[in-house]
């Protein structure tokens, strides 16, 4: 009895679980800020009975996914404090969801193991008081893990379309995903349509299929508004025309339309900066900004392609400098340096040197891989891969820690345990037999007289 309360993960993470609370309540902001208050505004549609205001100002700048959510708690006139509270639950849930994934695969302690790490990541930190998507989709992506590992173990249906209704519903909280899904299930029927074994494949078909028959209610809504297809939003082109910046001294990070400078890290509020981001941009995003929001989108993206096209290699060095904000939270346009990236960097290098370790094992064991492993490193690729050519931050990389876990825990379980002691090169010579060296050739007489 005692053994299985002390294994039990409910009860050894519920610990977490008051020091999240504990930190919300601490660090909380008295006002809404940011993206808070589009959400909460978003929620405030759904109360009227809309999402999007009509056209011409239509606005899809994310998914529903989070409005949905905390939509119940708005209507009810529920303190935004108490609504970010659900943070430390969505939290505690997906570390307790990770070592349950794990544990399908590997021991309790490589399970207890990788379930702290995400319990203690410091970056989870810095997003739980703010009434932002990051702590549940990151429950999500957990519970993700968790329902293709039960597949995988269990080989019962539904955990397979439990999978699928949660990758769906995930792809209405990060519309990035809706790209993952379509490039996902692309990927998967083609290599079902080459591989004599198709069972995994046709698995990740029938869950990316699932998932995007959630979305298909959302899409519809896209079609009507805005008379265009597998319409996402229309946060994209904007990020895409940051990323796509020519200009140097500028990492493909994203600045406010009003080119002042006013956003993370710190705010570098010279009337030297402010000038070069006006000289650099404000001809261009002048003129967008006089049409409405979706022709905004397209034109954002238009000038995009434009930069990309004329320069590519710079393309290719903010794709490189993003990749590095994901990791290491640097660099950063016309920006003081922050002290607290040096936290980032540390914690960065150790995931950048797990990561091309647990990629080398994976490429040698690529036979044996699993498939709830095979396709959550599918999911995330695309996904990493896509966020990469936008403006990234550590928050786009954040919320593929579950997955970056389970996928180290599996292959921790299967790697032989290394070792830092040296071979003791004289451990067995009193073992061995002067019958042994009858055949070596030694004169044995000669080497004892001696």
């Amino acid at each position: 009895m005692s053994r299985r309360l002390t294994r039990n993960p409910f009860l050894i993470f519920s610990p977490f679980l008051f020091i999240y609370s504990w930190f919300i309540i601490a660090h909380k902001w008295p006002k809404l800020y940011g993206d808070e208050i589009r959400y909460v505004d978003f929620a405030h549609n759904l109360i009227h009975g809309f999402y999007s205001p009509a056209a011409p100002h239509i606005n899809l700048w994310n998914g529903p996914g989070f409005p949905l959510v905390i939509w119940p708690f708005i209507a009810l006139h529920v303190p935004v404090l108490y609504i970010t509270l659900l943070n430390a639950l969505y939290q505690y849930f997906a570390v307790v969801m990770l070592y349950k994934s794990v544990r399908l695969v590997a021991s309790h302690t490589i399970a207890l193991v990788a379930a702290l790490l995400l319990a203690i990541y410091p970056n989870a930190f810095s997003v739980l008081p703010i009434l932002y998507t990051e702590a549940l989709t990151v429950f999500l992506i957990s519970a993700f893990v968790y329902s293709i590992t039960l597949f995988y173990a269990k080989r019962k249906n539904k955990h397979l379309i439990i999978a699928g209704l949660l990758l769906g519903f995930l792809t209405l909280v990060k519309i990035i995903f809706g790209y993952v899904l379509i490039l996902g299930l692309v990927i998967s029927a083609v290599t079902a349509l080459f591989k004599r074994n198709k069972t995994n494949a046709l698995k990740s078909s029938y869950i990316f299929l699932l998932a995007l028959g959630v979305t298909l209610p959302y899409l519809a809504y896209t079609y009507r508004l805005t008379g265009k297809p597998f319409y996402w939003g229309n946060s994209g082109g904007m990020s895409l025309y940051w990323m796509s910046t020519p200009y140097e001294h500028e990492y493909g990070d994203w600045k406010v339309p009003q080119l002042n400078n006013h956003q993370y890290p710190i705010l570098f509020k010279s009337a030297e900066t402010v000038a070069i981001l006006k000289k650099n941009h404000a001809k261009e995003i002048q003129f967008i900004l006089k049409h409405n929001e979706l022709e905004q989108d397209a034109l954002f993206k238009q000038y995009a392609i434009r930069n990309i096209r004329q320069h590519p290699f710079k393309f290719i060095k903010n794709y490189y400098y993003n990749a590095s904000r994901m990791l290491f939270n640097f660099p950063y346009s016309y920006s003081y340096q922050d002290g607290a990236i040096v936290t980032n960097i540390i914690s960065g290098s150790l995931i950048l040197f797990s990561a091309i370790l647990g990629l080398i094992a994976t490429w040698v064991n690529r036979r044996s891989l699993i498939f709830p492993v095979k396709l959550l490193l599918l999911i995330s690729g695309v996904y990493l891969g896509l966020s990469g050519a936008l403006s990234a931050y550590p928050r786009q990389f954040d919320v593929m820690m579950p997955v970056l876990l389970f996928w180290l825990g599996f292959l921790a379980a299967r790697i032989p345990t290394p070792t830092f002691r040296f071979v003791d090169e004289n451990a067995n010579i009193d073992d061995i037999s002067l019958q042994d060296l009858s055949g070596t050739g030694i004169d044995i007489e000669k080497t004892v007289k001696d």
